[in-house]
């Protein structure tokens, strides 16, 4: 563990050099919160890097397991022609599972690629569509042994200060141990955000994963309030709030949990 720290330490001490080096956004009102706006755009065409940590409680055949996951969730925006954005969501899980005895086990989760084309637009209309890819965690405890592909998909309308939309997924398995699960999966996260003129923004947020194989559900449900800050001309994002398991897979977490992660900013 204390080298994945260092790696983590050393990553994000890179990228804050490079966003305080590369940003020069004005540092006003307006331009903040508009920024926190695009935030909530899932193909913003802003370079990111999220790291999300996540709590859970209630796992495990008998309810006294806790699951603890960090995320490292960048996004990626690629300008392929001037009428076409290209924008790459990685996943990477890091998850910790501790059984309710005082042991606990950590391994590499799911990773999953999500991927969008979406056109150059000034409308309050944003659309997206394109590959993903599911590549098979460390150990059947953390998740699904298979590697699965399949189709990403977004569509969001954004009036004034509202933010309002659904990102999803489709993935089939191309083959592998079903340890863990198979990775034939659908995937859904409404969300609706509102940005205040203080860069704060409230989003209520559901992420949906549906197995059609076990014909089960994991939906964790989130209240996350963010707020934007900038040191310098460098943008950070702090998010913070409860979850709440709407529906559960058999051993998974249940009840409530939360979420708090601070995101990196550069903007194109």
């Amino acid at each position: 563990m204390p080298s994945i720290t260092k790696i983590i330490v050393v990553v994000l001490t890179a990228f804050s050099s490079i966003a305080s080096a590369q940003n020069t956004a004005a540092n006003t009102p307006e331009s903040k919160r508009a920024l926190a706006k695009e935030l909530a755009n899932p193909l913003a065409t802003i370079i990111q890097l999220p790291v999300e940590y996540d709590y859970y409680q209630n796992a495990g055949p008998d309810k006294k397991g806790t699951v603890q996951t960090a995320l490292l969730r960048p996004v990626i925006p690629i300008n392929i022609t001037s009428d076409i954005n290209y924008v790459i969501r990685p996943v990477v899980t890091l998850e910790t599972v501790g059984n309710g005895s005082g042991g606990s086990s950590t391994g590499m989760g799911v990773t999953m690629i999500e991927s969008f084309f979406s056109p150059v637009s000034s409308s309050n209309f944003v659309w997206g569509v394109g590959p993903t890819l599911q590549l098979p965690s460390s150990d059947p405890k953390f998740g699904s042994k298979q590697t699965g592909a399949g189709l990403s998909a977004m569509a969001m309308y954004r009036p004034g200060e509202w933010s309002t939309g659904i990102l999803g997924y489709q993935t089939l398995s191309l083959g592998g141990s079903n340890e863990g699960g198979t990775a034939n999966n659908t995937y859904f996260q409404p969300f609706v955000a509102y940005t205040t003129r203080t860069a704060t923004t409230v989003q209520l947020v559901a992420q949906a994963t549906f197995n059609n194989d076990a014909k089960t559900a994991s939906i964790p449900v989130y209240l996350l309030f963010a707020q934007l800050i900038k040191f310098g001309d460098l943008p950070v994002n702090f998010t913070l709030g409860p979850a709440y398991y709407a529906s559960s897979v058999p051993n998974g977490p249940s009840g409530w949990g939360g979420r708090a992660s601070i995101s990196f900013i550069i903007r194109k």
